[in-house]
C-alpha cells in the first residue's frame, strides 16, 4: 500500500487522480491474486507476490531518495537568477 502522503507530494497539481489510479491498482492486485489462486499453487503464488513486493519496495526506496536529493540540493546562482527574475515579472505585472 502506498502512503497518501507521498502521492500527495508526487502529485501535487492532480491529487484526486493519483488517488483514484492508487485505489484502482489495489483493487486490481487483490484481483489478480484471487485469479491466481484459482490456477496456481500456494507457493507460486506467495513466490509472485514477495517478488512484485520486492521491486515495489525497491521503487519506492529510489523514490525517497531522489526526492530527498531535489529538496537538499544547494541553489545554484542560475536558480537564484532564475526565482528573481519570475518575482521581478510578477511585481510588474501588478496593477494598482
Amino acid at each position: 500500500m502506498c502512503p497518501a502522503g507521498l502521492l500527495g507530494t508526487l502529485f501535487e497539481a492532480n491529487k484526486e487522480p493519483a488517488f483514484a489510479a492508487h485505489e484502482m491498482f489495489e483493487a486490481l492486485g487483490g484481483f489478480s491474486v484471487l485469479i491466481m489462486a484459482l490456477y496456481l499453487c500456494t507457493d507460486v503464488i506467495i513466490i509472485i507476490v514477495m517478488s512484485v513486493l520486492l521491486v515495489v519496495l525497491s521503487a519506492y526506496v529510489s523514490l525517497e531518495v531522489l526526492l530527498r536529493a531535489k529538496k537538499d540540493k544547494p541553489a545554484t546562482a542560475e536558480t537564484i537568477l532564475l526565482i528573481n527574475d519570475s518575482s521581478d515579472e510578477q511585481d510588474n505585472n501588478i496593477d494598482i
